[in-house]
């Protein structure tokens, strides 16, 4: 069971799932882990955290000591999860056998995830990490959608501009409908010529949308443009830095962080400190100034 406890209730034993806004600091940061020693137990005490996470069917709870304590539901945050990869599924099952689809049937999902994200972000976004080979997919893009979200509130966009980057999270990746699944799930490295399909997905992902009926242009923008770099260096067209749109630039921070953050069989996550790390020193792919602010709304949303 996940619970939230104040920090001066923590206490060694503990297995801690995520600690609210310590995504700068290296040792806080870990994503999970148990609390085996006191000094680390006091630093948690004392640096001024204003809430813990923990799992208590794999540590210790905190009977015996002052204070009462909030029950992170999860439950909520699974159901819509999983209905929201029903409709998902339903909709991309569609698009793959050349059935049209249109916005009113995403809506219901991008209201849904919206409440979610908004409500809890920290317990949403950790119940999408682990993901399965046949629930990657969904579960990558209902978590993309969740991010941009969360963050196009956070730079303050009006809320017409959230809705329509929430569904191009949902649907960003469409176009890996027409490649196998066999190469997307393949834990080896890809040769040329799988590499050269998985880089063809934004362009098909983006006929397959210019096709359907009411998708707006920042939908379509990001499915189009989301692996492109600052740099000039990315795909599938190599644009230069103010060809890429603010659309598109938040994509490209929300995907990755999304992918690397992640559960899957055969990979490690890596924690959100190791996440935006790599993503700072990763010169030339990302816009700095927005990543800065990404990793600020993270902080602010206790999302670890």
């Amino acid at each position: 069971m996940l619970k939230r406890v104040e920090a001066r209730q923590v206490r060694t034993g503990m297995f801690v799932e995520a600690i609210e806004g310590a995504w700068h600091d290296p040792f806080l940061s870990k994503r999970r882990f148990l609390l085996r020693r006191e000094i680390d137990a006091q630093k948690l005490r004392k640096n001024g955290m204003t809430g813990v996470i923990i799992n208590t069917s794999r540590g210790l709870d905190i009977d015996g000591l002052p204070g009462g304590n909030i029950e992170i539901d999860t439950k909520a945050a699974r159901e819509t999860i999983q209905k929201s990869m029903q409709v998902l599924e339903s909709i991309f099952g569609r698009l793959q056998h050349g059935d049209g689809i249109s916005v009113d049937q995403v809506a219901p999902v991008i209201s849904s995830v919206s409440k979610s994200i908004d409500q809890s972000p920290t317990v949403f976004l950790s119940v999408t990490r682990l993901k399965s080979k046949d629930e990657a997919t969904f579960l990558h893009s209902i978590s993309v959608s969740a991010l941009m979200i969360l963050f196009s509130r956070h730079l303050g966009l009006d809320e017409t501009t959230v809705q329509m980057l929430g569904t191009a999270g949902l649907l960003h990746d469409v176009g890996k409908l027409e490649i196998p699944l066999g190469i997307l799930n393949k834990e080896g490295p890809l040769d040329e010529d799988e590499i050269k399909m998985i880089r063809d997905h934004p362009e098909k992902g983006h006929a397959i949308l210019s096709r359907q009926e009411g998708i707006s242009e920042i939908v379509l923008d990001v499915c189009l443009n989301h692996h492109e770099r600052i740099d000039g260096k990315g795909y599938p067209r190599k644009l230069s830095e103010a060809q890429v749109s603010l659309h598109a630039r938040i994509a490209a921070i929300c995907d990755v962080y999304d992918a690397i953050t992640s559960v899957r069989p055969y990979r490690a996550p890596w924690s959100a400190s190791q996440a935006l790390k790599w993503m700072l020193g990763n010169e030339g792919h990302f816009d700095r100034r927005l990543l800065k602010k990404f990793a600020l709304c993270l902080s602010v949303a206790a999302v670890t």
